[in-house]
């Protein structure tokens, strides 16, 4: 693999790393904060209010949670976590072998370079 295909399989590798991240953390906070929003909504209207003002923060990072997870999931009512976890888990594997690539790759580079400055000398000297 060439200099240029590592290092852009590195960027690409490193933004579905990214995206999994959030995606992972936007899912735990939905779940950490599902409980809350069933309760505001089963309560009588007389006493959501007060609920809502003890327990804002809750209910929007739900809210919001909800929808991300709405527009990147689709269909898919599943969230799969741990799955999600473990294709981090192979990316980051992935993103750090490309990333040992670039260093060979570098070290080439660089050792061919003292070659063509040895060949450059000795061209010179005669």
């Amino acid at each position: 693999m060439t200099y240029t295909k590592s290092t852009r399989a590195i960027k690409n590798t490193e933004k579905k790393t990214n995206d999994k991240v959030e995606l992972i953390d936007q899912a735990e906070k939905y779940l950490k904060h599902k409980d809350t929003y069933k309760t505001y909504v089963k309560l009588k209207k007389s006493k959501q209010e007060n609920f809502y003002n003890e327990h804002t923060a809750e209910i929007f990072l739900f809210e919001s949670t909800r929808k991300y997870l709405k527009e990147h999931l689709g269909d898919s009512k599943t969230l799969n976590i741990s799955k999600w976890k473990s294709e981090f888990a192979s990316m980051k594997k992935e993103k750090n072998s490309l990333y040992n690539q670039i260093l060979e790759i570098r070290e080439e580079v660089g050792q061919a370079e003292k070659v063509k400055t040895c060949i450059e000398q000795l061209q010179e000297q005669e």
